[in-house]
């Protein structure tokens, strides 16, 4: 699955292309040496004759294969190419960003999300107002986490629904996305708390919204600030059932979708009214007898959340006179930080943050990745989620990676961070001697069995013994609808059948292909069959 594909380019059945490619040929490609095949110059090492044949493809002729594969103990490089030169990270840098918080929160560090009385409740009601105060903690009790987990969609047949914008095959995990509201509404009625006369309001002040290349990352999540809408056929020529998670005033949604033949494409549009984005329109086809998840991102993640609040509050008893639907107002609030212990009501604690590290690192969650760069930023003092990149180039110093071989955007990896092989590879080897390097391993997508490569080379010898982070990111020609591949990249380790390990950073850039579902597949096959014929030479 990818790392980034700009939503506007994609052209699954749910998406039309409008994208404006600005430079479509690749200056990038290379000469190649008698015999070695387009764009491949192998440095060190002999190239195996299994990656020789997948790089020899004719829509590689105007690509780069950068590469390097080093001893994980020792730092030997025993296969490289081109591997200092720079290119596009995409999501290998959430690697950066992961191992960073690791390091500076810790593995096992946990986010508490408190409720507060901004008066003494008197015979039941609160004459103040009941805030929330978000935390950054992107489950608020879904995803399993009240169990102390933070599971994902991810199989060989389904990914991940934060991807359910892009592609018909994305599926929600089957776990309450309101549980930790829930919990927080039952501890507030369980205070004595039974009528709220003032607002109910999330302080959302812990960072400043970051506007990401996916979309905005604020400091509250519940069910990822996403609709789940199902839509699912009736009888030909009828209108489609629409099925909405979680259930909710905070958003009215209209159906004109229609059943067509069971033959025919599914085509589904999810848009919002310019004027009123709490009303929203699903359009479109749907074949006879299927079903399929797409989904509406909330722009306002403070005020959906707070309707979700009062309804919880509603569900435990609790009377809010304030509307369910309407702005969250944070204008009166105190100053942020200053809530007395005493005035608690509630609190919701997260999961470890390795649980949120692992689903990110295996889904390549680029909104999560950029909340973590939010937490590092929060961490230092600053609500600017830009500082906290600060904290990443820190533990870059750390690792003896070159500063001006990095570059980076933001949390996720977003187009143009940038890297090389060698420095991917110096910050992976050095990422396992830390502390908290086994965790940080063990929260890579596996080749054949979990995350972004759980449906890729599962009949491969290689399954199981390449575990790397996933990076994609492409574009299209808006004339001829051709896709350009900025870079398709891993960057991780291989295990051997002796068990030795070792670390890679494999990157291809610069092929094209005729269409968006041909490339992602295509792409990310040979790619990870490249990564798989490292592994089976070694």
């Amino acid at each position: 699955m990818v790392a980034y594909v700009n939503r506007r380019a994609a052209a699954f059945p749910l998406l039309v292309s409008t994208v404006v490619l600005t430079a479509f040929t690749s200056s990038t490609g290379s000469s190649a040496s008698p015999g070695e095949g387009p764009g491949i110059q192998p440095q060190v090492g002999e190239l195996p004759a299994a990656a020789a044949a997948i790089m020899s493809k004719p829509e590689f002729e105007t690509a780069r294969w950068l590469y390097s594969v080093a001893e994980a103990e020792t730092g030997r490089v025993v296969l490289a190419g081109r591997a200092g030169e720079s290119v596009f990270t995409a999501s290998t840098a959430k690697n950066f960003t992961v191992g960073t918080t690791y390091a500076t929160l810790g593995t096992d560090a946990t986010l508490t999300t408190p409720v507060y009385a901004t008066a003494e409740p008197a015979g039941g009601v609160l004459a103040g107002d009941l805030v929330l105060v978000a935390s950054g903690d992107l489950a608020m009790g879904g995803r399993g986490a009240m169990s102390g987990r933070v599971d994902h969609a991810f199989t060989a047949g389904t990914i991940d629904h934060v991807y359910g914008d892009i592609a018909p095959n994305a599926a929600f995990v089957p776990d309450g996305p309101l549980a930790g509201l829930d919990d927080l509404a039952r501890q507030v009625a369980g205070s004595g708390v039974t009528e709220i006369a003032g607002d109910v309001v999330i302080d959302t002040r812990l960072w400043n919204t970051f506007d990401g290349q996916e979309g905005p990352a604020p400091s509250i999540y519940v069910n990822d600030n996403i609709l789940d809408i199902t839509v699912t056929a009736a009888g030909i020529g009828q209108p489609a059932v629409l099925d909405l998670r979680p259930q909710t005033q905070a958003v009215t949604v209209e159906s004109t979708v229609t059943t067509t033949d069971a033959g025919t494409p599914t085509s589904l549009t999810v848009a919002a009214d310019p004027g009123d984005p709490t009303s929203v329109t699903v359009s479109g086809t749907i074949a006879a007898g299927a079903s399929q998840l797409t989904i509406h991102r909330i722009p306002h993640a403070a005020s959906w959340a707070r309707t979700l609040f009062v309804e919880a509050l509603g569900r435990a008893g609790v009377t809010v006179t304030s509307p369910a639907v309407g702005p969250n107002d944070q204008a009166g609030l105190p100053p942020a930080g200053s809530y007395p212990a005493e005035d608690r009501v509630a609190s919701l604690t997260s999961p470890p943050m390795k649980a949120f590290g692992r689903m990110i690192l295996e889904t390549s969650y680029n909104t999560g990745a950029n909340a973590l760069m939010c937490l590092l930023a929060a961490h230092g003092g600053s609500p600017d989620c830009l500082d906290g990149l600060q904290a990443v180039h820190s533990q870059l110093d750390r690792a003896g990676v070159a500063p001006e071989d990095v570059v980076l955007f933001d949390g996720q990896g977003a187009d143009p961070a940038s890297t090389t092989p060698d420095q991917m590879v110096a910050w992976t080897r050095w990422a396992q001697r830390q502390p908290w390097g086994e965790e940080f391993a063990a929260g890579q997508p596996v080749l054949g069995v979990s995350g972004t490569l759980a449906s890729t080379g599962q009949d491969d010898p290689a399954a199981g013994e390449v575990a790397a982070k996933t990076g994609t990111s492409v574009d299209v020609d808006p004339t001829t609808g051709r896709v350009l591949y900025k870079v398709q990249s891993l960057a991780g380790h291989l295990t051997t059948e002796r068990g030795e390990r070792f670390v890679f950073s494999l990157s291809m850039s610069g092929a094209t292909y005729p269409d968006v579902p041909t490339g992602l597949h295509d792409a990310n096959e040979d790619v990870a069959a490249v990564a798989a014929a490292f592994q089976q030479a070694l």
